[in-house]
């Protein structure tokens, strides 16, 4: 699914006390960042995720073998369901943020500070009203199922929550200041699963683990405040006209957004309407499973943000190059988990969980070719929204958004968890195919061919292994298949020392020429 972009001519100059660009030194210095503060970036927030993934999987594992499928579904339902709202949290303000303080065309840019002032004082009014939305639609639609009630009330105050935490991350982003941002999310994560040990020990009821879900928001909203402050003082500001100013920008974003998370997520409420618990049980284990090896490019991507909107509105050719190169490092990762993925699922389910839930296995193999394609599709959306192509994207992901549901109600009652999945991987390749023919088509992308086919024979030989090694523990055939992934790529695939050091030239080179267009 796509993120969105809007026509250059339509973005308005800044309405929230625009400073001259001489004078907007730190944010000038955020847009021209080197290389290596992008690498330190990523390579902060992937330490954090990658132990706080370690701290989820424990998690994910206790609570599925203490609940079972029945009352994990029940919990799934939930979640997901008040994951729908989560899309009108933010309502694209940060990306506009974003795009507006890096944005070199502009005479005057705004002060970040300022536009996230304005993005608190909003959040602190809307999410009173979106919360409680949330909650009635909720009931109603689970009103003969009071175990999901029940866990509907607690679970929906991570909506306020996360309204608010969402209002700091422009700040972050902008200023590469990710410290605050990897230690809310690892803090979250090792506290939710501190907690699930003690219930799981206390042998506690199917509602507490719904309260489990308001540590990571909680976690995130206490730490990013703080550091928010120290950065720049933040305090809300209730401006009327500034808040009109980025939510009209924002609402082909917003659009977007909406589109996306249901998108997502209205493949498990079917499928709580449609199925069983017991099958929203698997698909909610197999999701999270799958879905966690995304932040490799959630976080690499949010540390590109700024320089890709900023080369786009400097260097066409070199933002060409740019978008390239990072769908080339994408296709790294996605090869391995498109194909080892599915090879493992099953070995991997029930190491997580336990045998009851090994009928999720299939789930897990399908998501996993899901997420894969998610990698390419995050690349590809990145560049479109910073090529200013949010309404190309809006009707894009409208459309998908109907085909997934056409194919979620014609598939579920027939193949249940399994049909959801299906219409996932359907519906993402038509979003990918799509999305890379409009770049294209605007001479923004080449699609590295060659790249894709030297990368085939490491992930052969990788899947290769895997399947030799299918009866052991996946801690085992897992790091031997992504050994010979990595030792191949270094020995006669595209991935080799050559690759990198190219790599690292470019982001410098997109460093030094954003500072001098700044």
């Amino acid at each position: 699914m796509n993120d969105p972009s809007e026509d250059e001519s339509s973005i308005p100059v800044s309405e929230t006390a625009p400073t001259p660009a001489p004078a907007a030194h730190d944010d000038t210095e955020a847009v021209g960042h080197s290389a290596a503060r992008i690498g330190r970036a990523f390579g902060l927030q992937m330490a954090a995720r990658v132990f706080g993934t370690g701290a989820s999987l424990i998690t994910v594992a206790l609570t599925t073998r203490h609940l079972g499928p029945e009352n994990y579904g029940y919990l799934t339902s939930a979640v997901m369901f008040v994951t729908l709202w989560m899309a009108l949290t933010e309502l694209g303000i940060g990306e506009v943020a974003v795009r507006r303080v890096t944005d070199s065309r502009v005479a005057t840019r705004p002060s970040i500070e300022r536009l996230v002032q304005v993005s608190l004082g909003f959040a602190l009014v809307w999410s009173i009203p979106l919360t409680v939305v949330t909650l009635f639609t909720g009931v109603l639609i689970y009103h003969d199922d009071p175990e999901v009630v029940k866990m509907l009330f607690i679970v929906v105050g991570s909506i306020a929550l996360t309204t608010l935490y969402s209002s700091f991350d422009p700040l972050f982003k902008v200023h590469m200041r990710f410290g605050a941002v990897a230690l809310a999310d690892f803090g979250g994560r090792i506290l939710s699963m501190v907690l699930t040990v003690v219930l799981v020990a206390l042998d506690a009821g199917l509602v507490w683990f719904a309260v489990v879900q308001l540590v990571p928001p909680a976690v995130n909203l206490a730490i990013k405040a703080v550091a928010a402050a120290r950065l720049g003082g933040i305090r809300p500001v209730f401006d009327v006209s500034a808040t009109r100013s980025l939510l009209v920008e924002s609402l082909p974003i917003t659009v977007v957004l909406v589109i996306a998370v249901l998108y997502w997520r209205i493949d498990g409420v079917l499928l709580s309407v449609l199925s069983t618990p017991e099958q929203v049980g698997h698909y909610g284990l197999a999701y999270s499973m799958a879905f966690m090896v995304t932040m490799v490019s959630e976080l690499l991507l949010t540390s590109l943000l700024s320089t890709t909107t900023a080369l786009y509105a400097g260097d066409r050719e070199r933002f060409a190059a740019f978008v390239a190169r990072t769908s080339e490092i994408m296709y790294f990762f996605a090869f391995p988990v498109a194909v080892i993925g599915p090879i493992l699922a099953g070995p991997i389910i029930t190491l997580i969980s336990s045998d009851s839930f090994a009928g999720g296995a299939p789930v897990l193999g399908l998501l996993f070719i899901a997420a894969a394609v998610t990698f390419l599709n995050a690349a590809a959306s990145q560049a479109l929204f910073a090529a200013h192509d949010q309404h190309f994207l809006m009707r894009l992901n409208g459309v998908t958004l109907v085909i997934n549901i056409a194919a979620n109600c014609a598939l579920i009652p027939h193949f249940g968890a399994q049909g959801a999945a299906m219409a996932l991987v359907i519906t993402e390749l038509i979003g990918l195919a799509c999305s890379r023919w409009r770049l294209g088509s605007r001479k923004l992308y080449h699609e590295p061919f060659a790249f894709g086919l030297r990368l085939l024979i490491p992930t052969i030989a990788a899947a290769a292994i895997a399947l030799v090694l299918h009866g052991f523990s996946p801690l085992i055939s897992l790091p031997a298949a992504a050994a010979a992934y990595l030792a191949i790529n270094v020995a006669v695939g595209p991935v080799n020392k050559r690759f990198i050091s190219e790599t690292l030239r470019s982001r410098s080179d997109s460093a030094t020429h954003d500072r001098e267009t700044a």
